[in-house]
């Protein structure tokens, strides 16, 4: 077994890397500001000189990217996962400053009880949740789960399609589960891979690893059972070595953080 401190320095150094993604979209979403043709011009020849500048290694780079999505092309007809896709959303928040940031969420009630990281709401100003029938709902209604990297949005609807939870239960040790998120901006990509581990953090907090890649932007996925059931939360990813090789980890949340979480 790995030693546990191991995958920490890693494990921060998605975080970076997701951080950075977020600044890209932020920088992407004041550009949609510019109205003037000046600046459409100037954006234009940018990205045209950036493309001819790395064209020599821009292949290398988009096959690393894109990773994620062979096992999803697999998955995109599993019955679990056609199942529960329709309870995932797509989260976008407004923080103040103006900056923009996208991530994966998921329903767990009727009226709207979407629970995503608490490090991708926090701080907001305006928090839009998109279904994907793309139904598209507003909130400012969040409750943070103290203790963990989690939070919950309530919305005030009817009829959402949700997710049900393993009540009182976690996920065993070499057990099978799928993820379901937002990697990279694409929509309700879906993973698969065995528990591997439980560990705490620094911070006391109980998580455990799937042998599996994940990409930025898959934060606040669900990880569901066998039956489809809510076991897990994504809340980060790292690698880890094993016999002098690298392996794939997400890293997630029991769903038991959530018991007794319920809003009259």
């Amino acid at each position: 077994m790995p030693e546990k401190n191991q995958p920490e320095n890693e494990w921060e150094n998605n975080n970076i890397l997701e951080e950075e993604w977020d600044a890209l979209e932020e920088d992407e979403a004041r550009e949609d500001k510019r109205k003037q043709p000046v600046f459409k011009i100037a954006a234009v020849i940018i990205i045209m000189a950036f493309i001819a500048f790395s064209y020599a290694w821009l292949p290398s780079v988009w096959k690393l990217n894109l990773d994620f999505l062979k096992q999803d092309k697999v998955l995109s007809e599993d019955d679990l996962v056609r199942r529960c896709k329709p309870a995932v959303v797509n989260i976008k928040t407004t923080k103040t400053g103006g900056a923009v940031t996208q991530g994966t969420g998921f329903n767990l009630e009727p009226r709207g009880m979407i629970v995503t990281n608490r490090h991708l709401v926090e701080g907001a100003s305006t928090i839009e949740v998109t279904f994907s029938d793309d139904k598209r709902l507003f909130s400012q209604d969040i409750d943070v789960i103290d203790g963990y990297d989690l939070a919950v949005v309530w919305l005030k609807n009817k009829n959402l399609p949700f997710l049900p939870v393993a009540a009182d239960q976690i996920a065993e040790i070499g057990q099978s589960v799928t993820i379901i998120g937002n990697p990279r901006g694409f929509q309700r990509v879906s993973s698969r891979g065995k528990v591997k581990e439980y560990y705490k953090t620094d911070d006391d907090m109980l998580v455990f690893t799937i042998a599996v890649a994940i990409a930025p932007g898959s934060s606040g996925s669900p990880v569901l059972d066998e039956q489809g059931h809510l076991v897990g939360i994504i809340y980060a990813a790292g690698k880890v070595v094993i016999d002098g090789k690298e392996q794939n980890r997400a890293i997630a949340i029991p769903a038991t953080a959530l018991d007794h979480l319920s809003k009259e």
